[in-house]
């Protein structure tokens, strides 16, 4: 079949975690139990440097890297030239975003009377605003973004791409691995409302996910190189280990934590992080291969 297409796996995928960190800290900015100055901070360097990742990986995608700007003069009708335009600008927003992180330090720093206390919570009012108008700027442009790579392989030469499941797989990931993610880095700086609804979105994100992945199963069984594509998906080791690591044992933890009242399980939350990564890297390796084959078998 295809090629492990490794700088575009990780291109998506960072990208996607990046993205769906910012939108989670754009959410919790917007509650009214406010956002963690600390979180923000944390939160913002592991994007931006995931983000710095991804950008570097997608160049090696390329056959002539130093010429990518030239993609640039495609807008209006290249998918490519969009999500290239889109993720430049994310990046931008995101100096912007990194740029108040270093002066809410600075500025909590002058009105504490003990480190300790330094930038523990954002105060509401127009601090907060700043924030969440420049999280939310950041978001829209990074979903744009996310949303445009995915329209690169809605290709009608490829059956298995011709749908609107590389839009919904994408997005999911972002939003799957997004909260996940701001889990794992808040630790006790979230409160146990906010980390439920983090789980929430996550067991929420896993079921859709898998309920997608049925229909889209059926849908691919309706065409001889769709189900060519099937076959090819059932009989992959990788697909079962798809399956158990990022949709089945993740939901086994995410009901697990719920059920409790107090979520202070740090174990639980990495484990299910991790096994929800590898399951995301997983599917989109198996996205790649499968139709890649697909493509192949269709022009002969």
């Amino acid at each position: 079949m295809g090629d492990w297409e490794w700088p575009l796996i990780l291109f998506t995928v960072l990208g996607q975690i990046a993205i769906g960190i910012i939108l989670m800290l754009w959410w919790l900015a917007r509650d009214r139990a406010h956002l963690d100055g600390q979180l923000f901070k944390r939160g913002v360097k592991v994007s931006g440097g995931l983000l710095i990742l991804a950008l570097l990986a997608s160049l090696f995608h390329l056959g002539h890297p130093d010429a990518a700007y030239r993609a640039l003069t495609h807008l209006s009708t290249s998918w490519l030239s969009r999500e290239i335009l889109l993720f430049l600008l994310t990046f931008l927003a995101w100096i912007n975003l990194y740029r108040q992180a270093r002066q809410l330090s600075s500025g909590h720093a002058l009105r504490t009377d003990s480190a300790t206390m330094a930038v523990a919570e954002i105060e509401a009012g127009q601090q907060t605003n700043s924030l969440s108008l420049g999280l939310g700027i950041t978001s829209v442009l990074g979903l744009s973004g996310i949303a445009s790579s995915a329209m690169i392989y809605v290709l009608p030469r490829v059956p298995a791409w011709n749908n609107v499941g590389p839009v919904l797989f994408f997005l999911l990931t972002t939003g799957l691995l997004g909260a996940l993610c701001t889990l794992a880095l808040g630790g006790k700086l979230l409160q146990n409302t906010q980390k439920k609804f983090l789980l929430k979105w996550s067991l929420a994100c896993t079921s859709v996910s898998l309920l997608i992945y049925v229909i889209y199963g059926s849908m691919l069984s309706v065409s001889i190189e769709g189900a060519a594509s099937l076959t090819f998906l059932l009989n992959s080791p990788l697909f079962w280990a798809r399956a158990l690591l990022g949709w089945f044992a993740p939901l086994l933890l995410l009901l697990s934590l719920l059920k409790r009242p107090q979520i202070d399980q740090t174990h639980l939350i990495l484990t299910v992080t991790l096994l929800a990564g590898v399951g995301e890297i997983l599917g989109r390796a198996l996205f790649y291969l499968s139709a890649t084959g697909i493509q192949i078998t269709a022009l002969f």
